[in-house]
């Protein structure tokens, strides 16, 4: 059976994090929009599939996802609360949104299988309910979870035409340190990627638990080494660099370990 290797630390919501409501104008895609007074939104903790641009195919469900966010919010007024980090580097505003009635936009989409459960500290407060509500769709086979399309790739098998958001699988062959990162080798060509302050906040948990409560084995005293050899599914962003793969790995929630 597969193990979420979820051993992280869920921090208390900022008591000073704002909150605001606010009228959607018009939906860009499964999980960002834009708000009547201009800005350009980011739903926290969930990454819907991609649409099409400059004549590259949509992925499936991508617009299925935009179309149901867009009956669910467009001309809607939300309740916004803002992240840890309040923008990203596109300038996009990060949030939570909620309908008039409280329900959470994206367990929403999570639970209807239209999107999947991401963790970008520090925006990690609301990670437990998204990671709940992802794990029922999944269960039931739900949307993105019933497409083959997005059966976990064999690290091995990647190339660099691969980029973008993936799940990958593979044996963590090497573990090596570097200045800022740690580096787990699934292939010659192909890592995951900690940076060491993420490793020391989120990973390195003396005891750790996951979600449902349960001891996990293996890393949770923080021992990188003990990793290799064992075999995981990561989510995340595949980048090309110097003819190797990337995949940052900045939480222990985009991994899923299969032994």
């Amino acid at each position: 059976m597969l193990s979420a290797f979820l051993f992280f630390i869920t921090l208390p919501a900022v008591a000073s994090a704002q909150a605001e409501t606010a009228r959607v104008r018009h939906v860009l895609d499964g999980d960002s929009f834009l708000l009547a007074d201009g800005r350009q939104v980011r739903l926290i903790g969930i990454n819907a599939p991609e649409l099409g641009k400059d004549g590259a195919p949509s992925q499936p469900l991508a617009q299925q996802a935009r179309n149901r966010l867009s009956r669910l919010i467009k001309g809607q007024t939300l309740t916004l609360s803002h992240g840890r980090e309040r923008q990203d580097h596109y300038g996009r505003w990060l949030v939570h949104a909620r309908l008039a009635d409280g329900a959470s936009i994206e367990e929403i989409l999570l639970r209807e299988g239209l999107a999947w459960a991401i963790a970008i500290p520090p925006n990690v407060d609301q990670l437990d309910s998204l990671l709940r509500a992802e794990t029922e769709a999944r269960a039931a086979g739900r949307g993105v979870w019933g497409e083959a399309a997005y059966t976990p790739k064999p690290a091995s098998d990647l190339t660099e035409k691969d980029t973008g958001f993936r799940f990958i699988q593979g044996t963590i062959q090497r573990r090596a340190k570097g200045r800022k990162v740690i580096y787990f080798d699934l292939a010659p060509h192909v890592a995951l990627v900690v940076p060491h302050a993420e490793w020391k906040k989120y990973f390195d948990v003396q005891g750790g638990t996951n979600v449902a409560g349960d001891r996990m084995s293996g890393a949770n005293e923080g021992k990188s080494a003990d990793l290799v050899g064992r075999s995981v599914v990561a989510r995340g962003w595949l980048t090309q660099s110097k003819g190797r793969l990337h995949l940052r790995v900045p939480h222990p929630a985009m991994l899923t370990w299969r032994d």
